[in-house]
């Protein structure tokens, strides 16, 4: 497997991260080069157990999902990711597209991945308010504020392409806990420019913590063992999006990858199964707050389970801080919508004297070519009712979405819609 890279410089880094009172750091890491020549050297002992070099014509969708969350400034688009002459293209775009002016683009691995190493060879595209990321954290690309959102690995996150966060994140009962920990290492300069050619970027997850490396060698090192946290099996990332609206970059750009490499210190090792959450398809699809598909909310609202009329396991619920924000005072359902048709549009809340007596919406349908603003709800009433907002024209994909707008004052309920098809 793999195939002959271009040798990268091996460029010092800095210092690096300062440990923690009374940790201990890790042994000193063995150094090897891998066996095929020209490439960069990586921790002793690791065989490569499975990698995609993206070398068809297309993503291999049995092995990967797309990203496809509103997030910051942009929407993501499986349209946006493509493969081209032995490489992974994420395109950055500016369009109009379910009410964001930028799309763009990432894949998740289906499988989710323990200790070992991984890397990732790559050249990023320099354009202003974009950001480039590496990452791990479980998942399918729907939702990367997720109730079990419960610890996070940044191997790189760009804004400016010639420096690096390098990020552990560990939160004990999932990310709405106030018992967590952040290790960062805050937008540290690579030494090079990393859109101006491929550079390999990796990182080890031992029982004893992460080591992140660039071109071969060790920059940076979080301890965190198994006896301090539990360590999970997560999903892989590689993505770009907008955060920066009000910064102007000459679109469309693009993000290239060579490879992503998976290794194992056992030769034989089995590979991680992979997780593929079912989702509803039919002619009346619910969509719960706590599904894997169709759910999505702007920044960190609050997880509920007050009183005893929502639907499923909890509910969101989020109260504007000050004026509407667009990047975090929404949340929306969004079907995966198999056969065109005219659908009722439902949504339920648990009701209470502290919600907005007029929650604004957005519902977009006819595959996203319309749009409707002109409905509200009190969800100061109707308590655990399924209220009707409409019927509406769907085409068939997921580009039909209803949208809570939290504009206070009082607490917007993000808990179930629910579509039924009935033309």
């Amino acid at each position: 497997m793999g195939k002959a890279l271009a040798l990268s410089p091996l460029v010092p880094l800095g210092a690096q991260l300062p440990l923690p009172a009374g940790a201990k750091p890790f042994a000193a890491p063995g150094r090897t080069t891998a066996g095929e020549p020209g490439e960069v050297a990586r921790p002793e002992g690791y065989h490569l157990v499975w990698e995609d070099d993206f070398s068809g014509k297309s993503l291999n969708e049995s092995e990967w999902f797309y990203r496809m969350d509103m997030k910051m400034s942009s929407m993501q688009r499986a349209e946006n990711v493509s493969v081209r002459d032995g490489k992974l293209v994420l395109a950055m775009k500016q369009e109009d597209f379910l009410g964001m002016k930028y799309t763009g683009a990432g894949i998740v691995s289906k499988r989710r991945w323990q200790h070992g190493y991984y890397e990732v060879k790559a050249k990023l595209t320099n354009a202003a308010g974009w950001h480039h990321s590496f990452w791990v954290q479980e998942g399918n690309g729907f939702l990367t504020y997720c109730f079990d959102r419960f610890m996070e690995i940044d191997v790189f996150e760009m804004e400016e392409t010639t420096g690096s966060n390098h990020n552990l994140w560990i939160h004990r009962d999932g990310w709405s806990s106030k018992q967590r920990n952040w290790h960062s290492v805050h937008n540290r300069p690579l030494g090079f420019d990393a859109s101006d050619g491929y550079h390999v970027y990796g990182y080890e997850y031992t029982h004893e913590g992460i080591r992140f490396f660039v071109d071969g060698k060790m920059t940076h090192e979080i301890p965190a063992t198994e006896d301090e946290y539990k360590h999970y099996s997560m999903n892989l990332w590689l993505t770009t999006i907008a955060t920066h609206s009000d910064k102007v970059a000459t679109l469309p750009a693009y993000d290239y990858y060579d490879y992503i490499r998976c290794y194992s210190k056992d030769p034989r090792a089995a590979l991680p199964a992979k997780v593929e959450p079912s989702m509803e398809t039919g002619d009346i699809i619910y969509i719960d707050n706590y599904d894997p598909w169709g759910f999505n909310m702007g920044d960190y609202w609050i997880i509920s389970t007050e009183g005893d009329t929502f639907h499923g396991k909890n509910y969101y619920k989020w109260k504007p801080k000050g004026a509407y924000n667009p990047e975090r005072d929404w949340a929306l359902f969004r079907p995966r919508i198999a056969k065109d048709g005219n659908y009722d549009v439902y949504l339920r809340w648990p009701a209470g004297e502290d919600r907005a007596s007029s929650v604004p919406l957005e519902i977009w349908y006819e595959g996203g070519a319309k749009m409707d603003n002109s409905r509200s709800v009190n969800q100061q009433e109707h308590d655990g009712e399924w209220v009707k907002i409409g019927t509406y024209g769907f085409k068939a994909g997921w580009n039909n979405l209803v949208k809570l707008i939290a504009k206070g004052p009082g607490y917007t309920i993000a808990d179930t819609a629910k579509f039924v098809r009935v033309s």
